[in-house]
């Protein structure tokens, strides 16, 4: 069992909280930190860094591409909050090759708005993320757009790679956009996806406390009784997350992430 607890104090911890994973030990009511993510300024869509280390390391620090400060991997939407993709640690292959010139002249445009001291931190960060394999895909997550504006609980969609018969995840490091998670799942080709969705929601009295349309129970359609996942609320900065086979106690982290943020075509 595990808790996610909000840190949000500030005017600026407001716009760009962090948030700290705890597994509870249930005997001793103690708890054991495990992961924390942080919010990054300056982005379109919402971008979280996700580390193993309780230092809040801002993403604009240069370390915050370096594994070896416990930065294990990352949570990216699309402007509207309505699709995500979480990524291990690595490199970004979709900045470069076809792009390239775009990217170039988006850095240049960059670069000429930011101080010398920042341009210095970039340049160390850039030239860490070259010497990075290509980044593993772990998940995403995609929301249905609400088109009649209309409240309720939100519908989601949580696809991941399948599971070898030793109970490891398929790896899956696309180089094009079509190979994603997303991509595939567009196109109709599910070799390899687990698609798992969002159950409908139900009051138990239970590990969720607070009714909340960020409340959300994970399932696959072959077992509706089998909970992956579930997330909820229990107080204002606090709140409940569970999760077993197949996901990873990162992935459900992950995942909750996109239950926080504001979704303009969903609510």
């Amino acid at each position: 069992m595990c808790r996610i607890v909000r840190k949000n104090e500030g005017m600026d911890k407001r716009m760009y909280p962090t948030y700290e994973l705890y597994l509870e030990e249930p005997t001793t009511q103690g708890r054991v930190f495990l992961l924390r993510a942080t919010k990054k300024k300056r982005s379109r869509g919402s971008y979280y860094a996700i580390t193993s280390d309780m230092d809040n390391l801002s993403e604009e620090d240069p370390r915050a591409s370096d594994i070896k400060y416990g930065v294990l991997g990352k949570l990216r939407s699309n402007f509207l909050g309505t699709a995500f993709n979480v990524y291990s640690n690595g490199r970004n292959p979709f900045s470069g090759g076809e792009n390239g010139a775009q990217t170039a002249a988006a850095t240049t445009t960059t670069t000429a708005q930011m101080s010398a001291a920042e341009v210095e931190l970039k340049k160390i960060k850039d030239n860490k993320n070259k010497s990075l394999p290509v980044r593993q895909e772990l998940g995403a997550v995609i929301y249905n757009p609400n088109v009649l504006g209309l409240k309720g609980p939100r519908k989601m969609t949580i696809l991941m790679n399948t599971m070898t018969s030793e109970g490891h995840m398929v790896e899956h490091r696309p180089t094009q956009a079509k190979d994603t998670l997303i991509g595939r799942m567009t196109s109709g080709d599910t070799t390899d996806l687990l698609v798992l969705r969002n159950k409908s929601p139900q009051w138990n009295d239970g590990r969720v406390s607070l009714a909340s349309v960020k409340n959300f129970q994970i399932v696959h359609d072959n077992d509706l009784d089998y909970i992956i996942m579930q997330f909820g609320r229990t107080s204002q900065d606090n709140f409940t997350m569970d999760c077993q086979y197949p996901m990873t106690p990162f992935q459900a982290f992950a995942f909750a992430h996109t239950s926080f943020d504001a979704k303009l075509a969903c609510e």
